[in-house]
């Protein structure tokens, strides 16, 4: 793609087409480390939480809906529900985190999930189980854009690549953890109980976050961003319409990034409900073998991004972008072609290993072609993009699974990551890393 190059601030991007390693012009106000840490840590902490409460669901929900003589549609319109609120609201997220600030949007987050686990506790309604769902992803929607935002306001560049890598390790903790939590306490204390303990831990991240969590957009930059919201604004323009049209802007000046985005994170959602009727009745493989799969990719996921924090901060992007897409192949290849079980196994681990590669390095290329102003909007259109592909991947699998065999959905899984990497090869423009990151 050619284009008029567009200042972002930190570097001169033609539309679609990224360029990556940049020093960023905007220096993050000096900090204490410790201050740093325990921000991020903390941070992490409440991704883990969200994330395990939203896995706690997987094992108990099927119960409770089948005691109320309901089935898998009201289940899958509640996760459809969840999808959709997080696919609407995280620009709106993003755009509310750069005009208030990063802080109020991660406690809107906390409270959010506090108030619609108590509530999916004691619902018993089913039509109102879909409205929580999708008011729980609409107001969950706003952690990661501002999470992400603050990785931004307080590290350098060189040094962002392992905080993410730490989030996405606690972002597949939580997935890996929320089922296993949620189906023993299910089984010892009942229905409610693992709602009623994580709201009650998420309310106590909220209140420490009032204590703890520092506010990293400074006050004048929150200022300058509503003057120049106002002083872009055309004659006779709406104010909603001057921000959408901010937003169509940023997301053709990101397009390359968020089409890397959309098209790897639908490979697996896509290819997912074919897997364990593929193990079953091809392979031969029991449930507990298939899970092992699972949790090995989710294991695999977890550990890469601490073991390999250090290859984010000293090798390219845009190497690391490319290498990972092509890992992330790997299983749904082994699918059509390796059939020991051993060699799933370390087909599983690779895949894990190509995302652990590509997260951190292509939420530090946002990050670095981002500036305070426009950061946590641009990480909020990441989010909806993300959100859209993993509600329409699954869909389109249901749409088309009575025409195709499960090898030509792996097939298709697989080739996308291969085209998805190729497509950042030739699309994403490699500069020096900076000194700094060099060093």
């Amino acid at each position: 793609m050619q284009g008029t190059p567009i200042n972002t601030g930190n570097l001169d991007l033609s539309p679609g087409e990224p360029q990556l390693d940049s020093a960023p012009a905007f220096i993050p106000p000096a900090r204490p480390k410790r201050q740093v840490t325990t921000t991020l840590s903390f941070l992490s902490g409440c991704i883990a939480l969200l994330m395990t409460g939203f896995g706690i669901i997987i094992p108990v929900y099927p119960q409770r809906l089948q005691a109320l003589g309901l089935g898998a549609e009201t289940l899958a319109l509640m996760e459809a529900g969840f999808g959709l609120g997080m696919f609407l609201f995280s620009t709106p997220m993003g755009t509310l985190a750069a005009r208030i600030g990063r802080k109020p949007v991660v406690l809107l987050s906390l409270a959010g999930f506090v108030l619609t686990n108590i509530f999916l506790a004691f619902v018993n309604l089913p039509p109102l189980f879909i409205v929580v769902r999708f008011l729980e992803g609409a107001l969950a929607a706003g952690l990661m854009p501002a999470s992400m935002a603050m990785v931004g306001d307080i590290l350098p560049v060189e040094r962002q690549g392992r905080w993410i890598g730490i989030m996405t390790t606690a972002q597949a903790a939580g997935i890996a953890l929320g089922p296993g939590i949620g189906g023993f306490l299910y089984q010892s204390w009942g229905f409610t109980t693992p709602f009623l303990l994580t709201s009650g831990l998420a309310l106590i991240a909220a209140l420490l976050a009032l204590v703890m969590l520092p506010e990293t957009l400074p006050r004048e930059v929150r200022a300058s961003i509503l003057a120049q919201q106002k002083s872009n604004q055309r004659p006779g323009e709406t104010t909603a319409g001057a921000g959408t049209r901010s937003m169509l802007k940023l997301l053709w000046l990101f397009a390359a990034f968020v089409l890397i985005d959309f098209g790897i994170t639908f490979t697996y959602p896509f290819t997912l409900p074919q897997y364990p009727f593929f193990f079953e009745k091809v392979l031969h493989y029991n449930a507990a073998e298939y899970g092992v799969i699972v949790s090995t990719y989710g294991l695999s996921l977890a550990a890469f991004p601490l073991l390999l924090g250090r290859i984010s901060e000293l090798l390219p992007k845009k190497t690391l972008i490319v290498l990972g897409c092509v890992l992330e192949a790997a299983l749904n290849l082994g699918m059509i072609f390796l059939h020991q079980y051993a060699l799933l196994i370390a087909a599983a681990v690779i895949t894990g290993l190509g995302s652990a590669l590509l997260a951190p390095a292509l939420g530090t290329a946002y990050l670095s072609a981002t500036t305070d102003q426009n950061r946590s909007q641009v990480m909020g259109i990441r989010g909806s993009a993300l959100s859209l592909a993993v509600l329409l991947a699954p869909l389109t699998q249901a749409a088309v699974s009575h025409v195709i065999t499960p090898q030509i959905s792996f097939a298709i899984g697989g080739f996308l990551a291969l085209f998805i990497a190729l497509f950042a090869a030739i699309t994403l423009k490699q500069r020096a890393i900076s000194s700094s990151s060099s060093s």
